[in-house]
């Protein structure tokens, strides 16, 4: 089972989308002096403000979306994985892109909360598809 262009295009969107809401939602949290002042968590969230946010709305972002993406498909687990690779590989790059060669965040990738959003963009959609009265 390919991954079909319209899937794929969706996954793209989808996967930009994602990221422009974290990145709206961090600079909201920048200009806002209360919450850009919650002290980090070492090795967890150098900005909770931003990640104890996040995680749970793309939680519930992919949730939604995903029995919509899937609808159509015949293959659903694996056309729910495949969705979620490229969730993470778009946001990889953009991550790589904007957070670390033009913001310079070189310690983006250390945080334990980055990495829980990548395992989720997989995980969820999966865990959609493997459950075929969600993902109809």
């Amino acid at each position: 089972m390919s991954l079909k262009s319209s899937t794929l295009a969706r996954g793209v969107s989808c996967a930009i989308i994602l990221w422009v809401v974290g990145f709206v939602w961090g600079v909201i949290v920048f200009m806002v002096p209360s919450l850009k002042s919650v002290p980090s968590i070492p090795l967890v969230s150098k900005f909770p403000a931003v990640s104890l946010i996040l995680l749970p709305l793309y939680l519930l972002i992919l949730w939604y979306v995903t029995p919509r993406l899937l609808a159509s498909s015949q293959g659903k687990t694996v056309e729910a994985l495949k969705f979620g690779i490229v969730l993470v590989l778009v946001t990889l790059v953009l991550d790589s892109l904007v957070y670390v060669s033009l913001l310079g965040s070189g310690d983006y990738f250390t945080f334990l909360s980055i990495w829980v959003a990548y395992v989720m963009f997989i995980l969820v959609p999966w865990l959609v598809g493997r459950h075929p009265q969600h993902a109809s």
